[in-house]
């Protein structure tokens, strides 16, 4: 039991440890290198970050791009829903469609139009990212209801309750805990994809501040921004848990 137990360390003892090899490493062994930054010259560079990369403006867009886009999927979603439980039609095999190309086409070949078709607009990110997670959850809505039990809704059935109410509460709920774990898995993807996106198209966003800090050959710029990107993830995937154990905390 005790090798048990010290098997199940808490990945935040690893974070500390890292970070402490890291201030012993190249703050004080290695303080000229070219593999990561002193930890002293990172923190200082919080402040260029803030003037000479315009971090504030460039943070909110990507969070903004990224956690509405989600918000407003998921809603969407949910709005959705009972239109996918009824027997196939054309809307769901043309949501199939868009599974069958997602698994050879990579979703940042898209963004490469997009870029070419908007190149100057401020909104592309947020439909870039909003088309994704929305496709995203609606073909795992799919899925979800081809497995979900038959015993559900024909108790439902038996005790006389609409089709309706089936749909929009039943099959739903059943369905809603598993959305969450979805959403906790799509949020990092969409991260990655954003990312990619605006470091590829400029102008806005955290990708912008990677590429900038590549150009200049800015290692502290870049290790910095990798930073607040980590920690905006965790705290990010840290809601969504504490929204999946308030509205979907059950498990069928």
């Amino acid at each position: 039991m005790a090798s048990l137990s010290s098997s199940k360390r808490s990945p935040l003892v690893f974070v500390l440890f890292y970070f402490v090899l890291w201030i012993i490493l190249f703050e004080f062994i290695l303080p000229v290198n070219n593999i990561l930054p002193k930890p002293s010259i990172v923190f200082q560079s919080f402040g260029a970050l803030w003037e000479d990369y315009n971090l504030p403006f460039n943070f909110l867009d990507t969070v903004a791009a990224i956690y509405l886009s989600i918000i407003v999927a998921y809603l969407l979603v949910h709005f959705l829903s009972h239109f996918f439980v009824a027997d196939r039609n054309f809307l769901t095999d043309f949501i199939r469609s868009f599974n069958w190309f997602s698994k050879f086409l990579p979703g940042i070949l898209i963004g490469f139009l997009l870029i070419y078709w908007f190149p100057d607009s401020v909104v592309i990110e947020f439909i870039f990212a909003f088309s994704t997670s929305f496709l995203s959850l609606i073909i795992f809505l799919q899925k979800r209801i081809e497995n979900l039990p038959a015993e559900y809704t024909d108790a439902a059935r038996s005790l006389g309750i609409s089709e309706k109410r089936i749909r929009k509460e039943i099959v739903w709920k059943s369905i809603q805990p598993k959305i969450f774990n979805h959403i906790y898995e799509l949020h990092l993807y969409i991260w990655s994809l954003l990312i990619a996106f605006e470091f590829i198209k400029g102008n806005y966003g955290l990708g912008n501040i990677f590429r900038l800090a590549l150009l200049y050959k800015d290692l502290s710029a870049l290790f910095s921004t990798f930073i607040i990107v980590g920690v905006t993830i965790f705290l990010g995937k840290t809601v969504i848990s504490y929204l999946n154990n308030k509205f979907a905390f059950w498990s069928l």
